[in-house]
């Protein structure tokens, strides 16, 4: 109930005896020990030890049954005997036996099946048969929804541990998409699941009854349909996988919202970049527990810059790790640089997969680093004399996006502000400008003229790269093509007054991945074929009940 506050009017008195009750203190009022008590204590007590706990161990229950049901997958149905495309294409051909003999047995099933057994109908036994396959294919499709809602259901608990750490995982770039990701996987492979039960259901139906009915007509519509339609769907949900039981499992249904234009450490940026956010939380924790290690007067990221560029040299096969660890000396100190290499996330095995999926990703970058490597091997003299060294690389065939890179080093005496512009008319965006200061560079300084591939006592191959990469400037810019076929790409090189100092221009040619356009136009005919199906048996039974 509401009251409202009115203004005594003047004929209204107020009586002594209620003023005095008016300045009495409240029975609800607080204390004066009350109020400071009130002040010292917490509102929320916040997350305990226990919470943290008790994450954690639902997470280690909920990764054990991951590891199951991933294994239970890869053995019978997206690897292995691959069950999830044999079964609904054992299902729909017993499907279209059945209803090709549906008003009589060839004589050959008579003579060998229906002479013992009257009943048993070629029609009816493919029938039966279909129904198993379909009811096993839901079998499938509940362990792979299972599977997808136990790697979901697992991110969420690292969210929830990170945040009850004080971590802002939910604010990490690519936590929405990783969410996303999960949850439509749940989401299709339910969708899938429900046309399926509904065609066997259906098919079950049709057998009992025999099919030769107008209504029976219909429920083999139904079933067939269902199985075209349920086909399609699932190969338009089947693409990349994930899961969350290999450290890297998330990094394939993975795409990064953004990305460095103008990366400064160039191996930390790309692979961070490409780090679905579980790792990359993880890669952060791990580099804030390496900071009380460094050697006096060393940089953090310097010294993370130089680990990735090594791990990625010992992931090509160039360095041992024993190379590695005695590289990694000058920049933490001796009983730490084991955390380096013995981490519990950040293995060997976890390097490797990084490394290869962001060669794959990010190849453009590679090749460019490997052609930089290649000039300070067999033609240091060619590299010295050009004092502004550039180079630029692109996908040559490009499926999706396209990731441009260029790369620039100043070797010259004098400082110098580069203008790059890259043009084209077939990709978003047309034009890009940037303008890039680029100081003097001393890496190629005092150096021999022939480098050793690895030494342990003078500046070698490896040593003058990382120098260079980190004194030069580099250039990430995505492209999204328009159309596809046959695409250019300019870039040019010009000073601040426009003049032009130097370009390339790159012949690419855009076109859909030959996977997944199978896999789309087969899911759309699949698709069409069903609703067709359907159409073909439901129609004129209407029609003939309307007529009625």
């Amino acid at each position: 109930m509401r009251v409202r506050a009115r203004a005594p009017m003047a004929a209204e008195k107020i009586t002594t005896e209620d003023a005095l009750d008016l300045l009495a203190p409240s029975d609800d009022a607080l204390s004066t020990e009350d109020a400071i008590a009130a002040t010292q204590a917490p509102s929320d007590s916040g997350p305990t030890l226990s919470d943290i706990e008790a994450v954690e161990k639902r997470m280690e229950r909920l990764r054990s049954r991951e590891h199951h049901l991933l294994r239970l997958d890869r053995l019978f149905l997206s690897r292995g005997i691959h069950l999830s495309l044999t079964l609904p294409i054992f299902a729909l051909a017993l499907q279209l036996v059945g209803r090709r003999y549906a008003e009589g047995s060839p004589d050959w099933w008579i003579s060998s099946v229906e002479s013992g057994f009257p009943d048993a109908t070629l029609s009816i036994v493919s029938g039966l048969l279909a129904t198993i396959i379909l009811f096993a294919w839901m079998v499938s499709l509940m362990v792979v929804r299972a599977l997808h809602n136990t790697s979901r259901k697992v991110f969420l608990s690292e969210g929830k541990s990170f945040m009850l750490r004080g971590r802002p995982f939910e604010s990490l770039h690519g936590y929405e998409a990783i969410n996303d990701v999960t949850r439509m996987a749940v989401t299709r492979v339910s969708g899938v699941l429900t046309i399926v039960t509904f065609s066997a259901l259906a098919q079950l139906a049709a057998t009992l009854e025999g099919g030769l009915t107008d209504g029976g007509g219909v429920l083999v519509g139904l079933a067939i349909g269902g199985t075209f339609a349920a086909i399609g769907f699932d190969l338009l949900r089947s693409g990349s996988q994930h899961n969350t039981v290999e450290r890297w499992g998330l990094l394939e249904a993975y795409e990064p919202p953004l990305h460095p234009s103008c990366p400064d450490r160039v191996f930390t940026e790309i692979l961070t970049t490409w780090m679905d956010p579980v790792l990359r939380a993880r890669f952060d924790a791990h580099i804030q527990s390496l900071r009380d290690g460094l050697q006096p007067g060393k940089d953090i990221h310097s010294a993370i810059e130089h680990l990735l560029h090594m791990r990625y040299l010992e992931a090509l096969g160039e360095l041992t790790n024993r190379q590695v660890r005695q590289s990694m000396e000058y920049y933490f100190r001796l009983d730490r640089v084991p955390e380096l290499f013995d981490n519990d996330w950040f293995d060997e095995e976890t390097w490797t997969n990084l490394f290869l999926h962001i060669r794959k990703k990010c190849a453009p970058f590679f090749r460019l680093l490997s052609r930089l490597q290649h000039d300070l091997s067999d033609d240091l003299a060619s590299l010295r004399s050009d004092t502004l060294h550039f180079d630029v690389d692109m996908q040559n065939v490009v499926s999706g996006a396209g990731h441009l890179f260029a790369y620039l080093h100043n070797s010259g005496d004098e400082s110098r502000t580069i203008v790059i512009k890259i043009q084209t008319p077939d990709f978003q965006p047309h034009e890009s400008s940037f303008t890039l200061t680029l100081e003097s560079s001393s890496a190629l300084t005092g150096i021999d003229a022939h480098l050793p591939t690895r030494s342990n006592t003078s500046d070698d191959v490896h040593d003058i790269l990382a120098k260079m990469m980190a004194h030069g400037e580099m250039i990430w810019q995505t492209l999204l093509p328009q159309h596809d076929g046959e695409s250019t790409v300019t870039v040019r090189l010009e000073d601040t007054d426009g003049n032009l100092l130097g370009g390339k221009v790159l012949a690419v040619q855009v076109r859909p991945k030959l996977q997944d356009r199978i896999r789309r136009s087969g899911g759309m005919a699949a698709i069409g074929a069903g609703i067709f199906a359907i159409l073909y048996r439901i129609v004129p039974w209407v029609a003939s009940l309307a007529a009625l």
